[in-house]
């Protein structure tokens, strides 16, 4: 298994694939639990669809997150799918502020006793299902338990280290 240890040994393999991947129009997401120690949640742009049955989705973490703790003592999370509105609130569970300065920023609600994000394109409620780890991360595959969608929204990409939209 590779590990960042490979990366030492070969940094300029390690900076071709950095800048493969920052090429890469990804959807930016808002992973969020609730837990014994409250409310946490993290900026994510690893995470996709992965079966219509069951339906499921895939979420990558990496296992030095704050988040793990929560995610591994009550094996549910939302993945809200972020809109262009929501780009300040990516920034800030993208930061390293604290818990509370990152849910005073947005509009939230509860879905299936989590918070989601009320101007998010869509937030889904899972159970998770499966678990793999693999480097410094643990992707998590989740049983969807419930969706909210909203009409209407533009979506909010992440490509070159910055934050972007289809139209610009």
């Amino acid at each position: 298994m590779a590990d960042a240890a490979q990366a030492v040994q070969d940094p300029a393999l390690f900076d071709a694939f950095r800048q493969a991947m920052r090429g890469v129009a990804s959807a930016v997401y808002l992973i969020t639990a609730r837990g014994p120690e409250g409310d946490v949640g993290m900026t994510a742009t690893a995470a996709c669809s992965l079966s219509f049955d069951p339906m499921s989705v895939l979420i990558s973490v990496n296992r030095s997150a704050s988040l793990m703790r929560t995610l591994e003592a009550t094996n549910r999370f939302v993945l809200n799918i972020l809109s262009r509105e929501d780009e300040a609130v990516a920034a800030a569970f993208g930061s390293p502020a604290g818990r509370d300065e990152r849910f005073a920023a947005g509009k939230w609600y509860d879905l299936e006793a989590m918070p989601a994000l009320g101007s998010s394109l869509s937030s889904i409620a899972c159970e998770v299902e499966n678990t793999m780890d693999f480097g410094t991360h643990r992707v998590f595959a989740g049983r969807v338990i419930g969706v909210d969608n909203r009409l209407g929204l533009d979506e909010l990409l992440y490509c070159q280290g910055s934050f972007r939209t289809l139209g610009g």
